[in-house]
């Protein structure tokens, strides 16, 4: 069996096992962890976290009884709860199956969610998930899913291995949960009835509302899967919490848990058919009266709007988040932010738009937060997100860009900041930053680069931007300390924080982003139910300056008084222009006056001053087990995975076994050990084989059982540095054979070591391929490097001989040292962004520096990884040298579409063209004449049971080069490409 069938081996296993989790790069082991223990919680915290930890100890706390009684669902056992702020990210996450919940202590700001505090509001949703997930579950906690699996080989092989190359791979899950997102997000936005930590707001209502009137609301097939570009992952979360609001307003709260326990039934896979059980209508019933609702009643309240609109000039509409938008100070251009050419809502870029020419153009790719101008309009400042410091951390800080050199600087390391304004005489730049949840502003010194706090706030206060009055010497905010934003002055001299002067007359309405002009204050405001700019003057006046459908946000004014703002409407922010901006009358503008007036909202939850923090106590979770039912050349492979992980991933096992009727084997045990830098790790895999044939010796009929034993183990460890990703690790393999032979009444055995190795491997990447739609599927962005060198110490069996030192007679080997190189590079290109249309170009190379070296351990240029019009043991194609350049262009033929097939959800399907060439070959590389390959690909991907994601791809491919007619075929059944 060849050296390299196990490694070969295993790479099928790890395919199958992609859907258990990524690798974590960073680890951070400079951290100290402590824990707060209640009754039904552990909350686990580092340094600079305790704030958050103990808010979140009384939010969980008092989610408990509300929640577990809804659902009729407790925890087998506490809950662990993990705040981290080590990341200037948002979020949120339940893993149901471990018990466990982590949470980024930065408060969420997205311009398409309204504002709440965050702790009280994210750990409610969490532990939803892990209730409505538990009382959900198929099986046991310990049982995540069932795997069904599959194995075909090409027929063509060499002698000494058992099967040719793969060419068939297959793993399907039915997963121990069956609940849609829009069900599963929706309730936990929902939370239980009297929860107000996150409510149906304006945002909310903005979103759904936009897409009602515009014809485009998410079909249930489509609110059944994640997987969408712009908006909409964000649409199935907001339609779904719309659609569980209307089911338990209808219904009652407790149809929420009915629908739970109906598909925790083993067979249970059909939402719709769960809502019928609970409910008597099925959930296509229940979705067109409820869309017949939505239409009607949206219909209604805009209905003046749409008589009154008023939103001045589109100037920017490309992309879904064309925002932030500020004037030049003296020029006829803005500089704004814009996702125009990303797939996802987030990623946006830094440009500048000249009226005059009418165009925009780029200056940073990786802007995040409002721009300001220097007083003479020759630089920019903005935050961005650099790159990993030395922990792993990406930090916000501040950037900025020289338009007469078209440089960027970065001024800041660690600041966290957002929302940069210049102040009077371009010496200092006020920003945000946020630690533990909670904001305070900073001085940042143009002259010298010095840092300085102004504020000192302590207690989760978040504050989102700045606008500069020089006027008044102060700085203006909009800051969260429960639910909406109120306006806030904060006094340059000395930091101290009021209210917002003149006094804003709309109680209770959400007053947000504030621009100073010479005269007063713009401002995004919901006191009529829907976000419009307002005018507040010095002398106590408020008019609206607007009147849409959607909402109007982010104003930036020029000393001539014209307006930019960004729009959001039919699902997407845009860069609109009031040239003239009008003083319009209230009894005109959105839904009502005062619309939000005295809404009743929950009470701010306040953190357990008193409870004392013990050092965190490592927990390992008991195994979770995962059966498995395998077809492997012919058999019917039984067996199981299985997993423990530490509560904060600093320990991973996971292994499995599977066995056939014929007793072939297949062992693999991981360790990862992430307490350190590098994470450490070691693999053993055991794989046996046999087969039975039978023979002649002369005149004499045999039967001989020829048996492989196959050991590998590495011991390694990887780590990122910067950008980039390192392993060294290890390896060492022991093949061994056994035979047994029965001639009439004669029987005879031997075993013997044919291969013993060991190799050190050094392998790095750096990957530049930004997330995108479908990235894998139809890759369109970005390159990759790679490269594996290995320095190997290879010993294969030559011969048998008498050893005369001990009068045995046994195998001798010969030494196959070599060094291994192997280099990759891809590198894809966009033809159409909205279509998806692109070119994927990838190149391999391999040497082997011994030249002499046995054929064993050649580089196969054929089948899947190689020239996939020959099979991967085609004698044509193997040597000491590899070079393989493989160029496919593909096609999208379904884009983003959610058409229901049985349990799947089919989203994508495209063609491809796949041209090839290379070889694997002895020799000089120059003059060496490579052979050429052709194919056509199909893939289609979506979504199974909801939850997984499914990818089936086929190939047909055939040599060029030499006129060969046959036709090499290959199926991949996964859950990526």
């Amino acid at each position: 069996m060849s050296v390299r069938i196990i490694s070969r081996y295993l790479s099928v296993l790890l395919i199958f096992l992609s859907s258990a989790g990524a690798q974590v790069w960073h680890n951070h082991p400079e951290l100290e962890w402590q824990t707060f223990e209640s009754e039904h919680f552990l909350v686990h915290y580092h340094q600079g976290a305790e704030r958050s930890a103990r808010e979140a100890l009384v939010a969980a706390e008092n989610a408990f009884g509300p929640i577990t009684r809804l659902y009729h669902y407790e925890p087998s056992s506490k809950t662990h709860v993990i705040i981290k702020d080590v990341d200037d990210v948002s979020n949120g996450v339940a893993y149901f199956y471990d018990n466990k919940i982590e949470i980024w202590a930065r408060p969420l700001d997205y311009d398409l969610r309204g504002s709440h505090r965050w702790i009280q509001g994210v750990i409610t949703h969490e532990f939803v998930h892990i209730i409505q997930m538990g009382a959900s579950m198929k099986f046991t906690r310990r049982m995540p899913g069932m795997y069904l699996q599959g194995v075909g080989y090409e027929d063509e092989r060499r002698d000494d291995v058992l099967y040719g190359y793969p060419n068939v791979l297959v793993s399907y899950a039915y997963p121990g949960v069956s609940v849609p997102p829009w069900f599963a997000e929706g309730v936990a936005q929902y939370m239980y009835a009297g929860a107000n930590y996150d409510y149906w707001d304006t945002h909310r209502d903005m979103l759904l509302r936009e897409r009602v009137l515009n014809g485009n609301l998410l079909s249930l097939p489509a609110m059944n899967s994640f997987g969408k570009r712009g908006i909409g992952n964000e649409s199935v979360y907001n339609q779904g919490f719309a659609f569980v609001i209307y089911l338990a307003d209808r219904f009652g709260s407790e149809v929420l848990s009915a629908v739970a326990d109906d598909l925790a039934a083993p067979l249970s896979i059909s939402v719709s058919r769960a809502l019928k059980r609970a409910t008597g209508a099925d959930g296509n019933q229940l979705y067109r009266e409820w869309q017949a609702e939505l239409e009607d009643r949206y219909t209604r309240e805009m209905a003046r709007v749409k008589r009154n609109e008023v939103k001045g000039e589109i100037i920017i509409n490309t992309g879904t988040a064309s925002v932030h938008p500020v004037w030049h100070p003296t020029a006829g251009r803005f500089a704004y932010l814009s996702n125009g050419e990303s797939d996802y809502f987030g990623q946006t870029a830094l440009y500048i738009h000249d009226f005059e020419t009418g165009k925009s153009e780029k200056i940073s790719a990786h802007a995040t937060s409002a721009p300001c101008w220097s007083a003479d309009g020759a630089t920019l400042y903005y935050t961005a997100r650099g790159k990993p410091d030395k922990t792993g951390a990406r930090w916000l800080d501040l950037y900025a860009y020289d338009l007469d050199s078209e440089k960027e600087e970065r001024l800041t390391y660690g600041q966290r900041a957002t929302s940069p304004v210049i102040l009077s005489g371009d010496t200092s730049i006020a920003y945000l930053t946020v630690h533990d949840g909670t904001s305070n502003v900073m001085l940042y010194s143009l002259t010298d680069g010095s840092v300085a706090g102004l504020t000192q706030l302590t207690h989760g206060e978040y504050l989102y931007s700045l606008t500069w009055d020089p006027a008044g010497w102060r700085l203006i905010t909009d800051a969260t300390y429960n639910h909406g934003r109120e306006l806030l002055q904060i006094d340059i001299d000395n930091g101290t924080i009021a209210p917002y002067k003149p006094a804003v007359p709309a109680s209770g309405a959400d007053n947000r982003e504030p621009f100073r002009t010479g005269d007063g204050l713009l401002v995004s405001s919901n006191a009529s139910g829907v976000f419009n700019l307002q005018k507040m003057g010095d002398d106590g006046t408020v008019d609206y300056v607007t009147n849409v459908t959607g909402g109007a946000f982010m104003p930036s004014a020029n000393s001539a008084g014209q307006i930019l703002y960004s729009l959001f409407e039919d699902g997407a922010y845009k860069i609109a222009l009031l040239a003239e901006p009008p003083a319009l009358a209230d009894s005109v503008v959105g839904i009502a006056p005062d619309h939000y007036h005295g809404r009743p909202l929950s009470d701010q939850l306040e953190p357990d001053t008193t409870v004392v923090g013990k050092p965190y106590v490592e927990a390992v979770s008991r195994p979770f087990l995962i059966p498995r039912l395998m077809i492997d050349y012919g058999t019917i492979k039984p067996g199981f995975y299985f997993y423990a992980t530490e509560v904060l991933d600093k320990l991973l096992m996971f292994g499995g076994a599977s066995v056939n009727s014929i007793f072939d084997t297949d062992y693999f045990l991981l360790f990862e050990f992430a307490k350190l830098k590098p994470t450490l790790y070691a693999e053993i895999y055991a794989i046996s084989r046999h087969i039975k044939q039978e023979f002649v010796y002369f005149t004499r009929e045999g039967k001989e059982d020829l048996r492989f034993n196959l050991f590998q183990a590495v011991v390694g460890g990887r780590a990122p540095w910067k950008s980039q990703k390192f392993w060294l690790e290890v390896v060492h393999s022991r093949f061994r054979t056994a035979l047994t032979q029965e001639i009439e009444d004669f029987t005879g055995e031997a075993s013997f070591e044919y291969y013993v190795g060991t190799s050190l491997n050094l392998r790095w990447n750096y990957n530049q391929i930004p997330p995108q739609y479908c990235g894998n599927m139809f890759p369109s962005k970005g390159f990759s490097l790679s490269s594996d060198i290995s320095l190997e110490r290879n010993n294969l069996v030559a011969g048998f001989d008498l050893n005369e030192d001990f009068g045995t007679y046994g195998p001798v080997f010969d030494a196959n040292n070599t060094v291994r190189v192997v280099l990759n590079l891809q590198k894809n290109f966009t033809l159409h962004h909205e279509r998806k249309i692109g070119v994927a170009v990838e190149s391999d190379l391999g040497w082997l520096s011994n030249g002499k070296i046995d054929d064993f351990f050649y580089f196969f240029g054929g089948g899947p990884p190689g020239l996939r019009g020959l099979t991967y043991y085609d004698t044509t194609a193997q040597g000491t040298n590899l070079a393989i350049l493989t160029t496919t262009a593909r096609v999208p033929v379904l884009l983003e579409k959610n058409i229901p097939l049985g349990q799947l959800i089919v989203q994508n399907a495209s063609i491809g063209v796949i041209l090839q060439a290379g070889d694997a070959f002895n020799g000089a590389w120059l003059g060496h004449r490579y052979k050429s390959s052709g194919g056509l690909e199909l893939r289609l991907s979506g979504r199974s049971f909801y939850v997984f994601p499914f990818a089936l791809s086929y190939e047909i491919n055939r040599l060029l080069s030499t006129g060969f007619k046959d036709y090499r075929h290959s199926v991949t059944l996964l859950f990526d490409f």
